[in-house]
């Protein structure tokens, strides 16, 4: 319930102060009775002293009961509280002023009367109340000597139960419920204090903590608010404090995969423009050179070369443009409504001479007639081609290339599937970087820029969609990708 910061320490205020409050109400108490206590004993330290000096009380084991009652009698009228008792040299009680209520204990205890007669300094001292089997009150005591001879002892309770009444009923008096009532004033004022001072510090701790939630919310929970985490302010901003350092540590890790990325894309590309160029150059320069001295069928040679070369340098840098444009979100898809079976036919037809040429089998096994699917045909005709191009490149002679059309379920399955080289293992995972080259091609065709699969899968990214592979060296390879079915109400744009 008390997940928020901002509930949970005003909470442990106020569990505090009411703590605190308390233990202030107790201790004042304690403290003003223990300090009643001990003025009282110190100012009525002498009255037995003067009570046993006024007459004899005890005359060899005999008591002046009367002289006792009258001296009690004057000394309640100095301090109406107190009891008096005479007791012998063992602690017995021998007399005392209660009329004919018996007290309920028969004898004191002398060491707190000993105590208090061998040092008067060291109060308040407790000693046995006579009317309490378990009582324990302040008192006053004074020895009974008779010829030098130690008889007994007065012994004056301060705080009888007359006091003990009083004090009880003092309890709900005036005074005392202004000074609770001014002390739980004190305690509302501070702890209300308090929790203003803590609202307006935390202010911008809360601040903080929603604009980090809304951050995440947007870029890092994929939609997950941080704060739906159970937890206070404080524990929303440490987890999503870990959610950035992932994800920072994540960017991190993509950004140097990307310029390792880079780097081999640079060596791999100024390889492939050095090498036709090079070629170029020196065919151009040999015919230039040897102009005139060259058969027109060995010119025509010498051009078919360059020619060549010069496709191939278009292809490169056709891929690596259209590449930059789809890393830099410049192109979306035209989608439309079209038969992708049609559209694999006729891309199959494009690569059966040079499939023919290279004793390659190229087959397609489509679907229902209906596959139409709902996508970018211009993005889509690319895929395939980049597909069917690797597959024809890395399939030799006698080998075959096979496009599969699944129609089934809610998506258009297409699937690639050669009979070449294969990728080993711990090239699959790279397959789709660009730059990468697996395995040499089979065939005499030029190698390609790496870049053909990278498209791909960005290209079908574009569409919501994945491409999977599955290979093993000299098992050949299967490229599959999915499509969404066209929906019936979408109006075919194409085929």
């Amino acid at each position: 319930m008390l997940n928020s910061l901002s509930l949970r320490l005003p909470a442990a205020l106020v569990l505090l102060f009411l703590v605190i409050g308390i233990a202030m109400v107790l201790l004042t108490r304690v403290s003003a009775d223990r300090y009643y206590q001990e003025i009282t004993q110190r100012l009525n330290a002498p009255v037995a002293m003067y009570v046993a000096g006024e007459a004899p009380l005890i005359r060899d084991g005999a008591v002046n009961a009367t002289a006792l009652q009258s001296l009690a009698h004057k000394a309640m009228v100095i301090n109406p509280s107190v009891e008096v008792y005479l007791l012998d040299a063992d602690g017995r009680i021998l007399a005392h002023d209660l009329g004919t209520e018996t007290p309920l204990r028969s004898a004191v205890a002398l060491v707190p009367v000993q105590r208090f007669l061998a040092d008067g300094n060291a109060l308040p001292l407790f000693g046995d109340d006579p009317r309490s089997e378990q009582g324990r009150k302040i008192f006053s005591a004074a020895e009974v000597r008779h010829a030098g001879r130690l008889e007994g002892y007065v012994y004056i309770v301060l705080g009888g139960q007359k006091y003990t009444a009083l004090a009880a009923s003092a309890e709900a008096s005036e005074a005392l419920r202004l000074s609770t009532l001014a002390v739980i004033g004190c305690l509302l004022f501070g702890l209300a204090s308090a929790l203003l001072i803590f609202a307006r510090l935390s202010r911008r701790l809360r601040r903080l903590t929603q604009r980090v939630n809304a951050y995440c919310a947007q870029t890092i929970d994929n939609g997950e608010h941080v704060s739906r985490v159970r937890g206070d302010e404080i524990s929303q901003l440490s987890r999503a404090f870990d959610a950035m350092q992932g994800r920072i540590d994540e960017q991190m890790a993509q950004l140097r995969d990307a310029d390792h990325q880079r780097r081999e894309l640079v060596a791999h590309v100024s390889h492939d423009l050095r090498t036709p160029l090079a070629t170029m150059r020196g065919y151009i320069e040999t015919l230039t050179l040897k102009q005139g001295a060259l058969d027109p069928d060995e010119q025509r040679r010498y051009l078919g070369i360059v020619h060549q070369h010069t496709r191939r340098l278009g292809r490169l840098i056709d891929d690596l443009f259209e590449l930059a444009r789809l890393d830099a979100g410049l192109i979306e898809p035209e989608r439309t409504t079209f038969c992708v079976a049609e559209l694999a036919s006729d891309i199959v037809q494009e690569f059966r001479l040079d499939a023919d040429r290279q004793g390659v089998s190229l087959t397609i096994e489509r679907g229902p007639a209906d596959a139409s699917v709902y996508a970018d045909i211009r993005l889509t005709e690319r895929v395939i081609t980049n597909l069917l191009s690797n597959a024809v490149r890395h399939t030799p002679s006698g080998g075959r290339v096979s496009v599969l059309i699944d129609d089934g379920g809610d998506d258009v399955a297409v699937q690639v599937t050669d009979s070449g080289s294969g990728i080993a293992a711990q090239d699959l995972p790279r397959v789709f970087d660009r730059g990468f080259r697996a395995a040499a091609p089979v065939t005499r065709q030029p190698a390609s820029s790496g870049l053909g699969l990278a498209i791909v899968r960005r290209i079908l990214a574009l569409h919501d969609s994945e491409i999977d592979v599955h290979s093993a060296p000299g098992k050949g390879a299967a490229f599959r990708f999915t499509l969404p079915r066209a929906l019936p109400q979408r109006h075919s744009r194409g085929g």
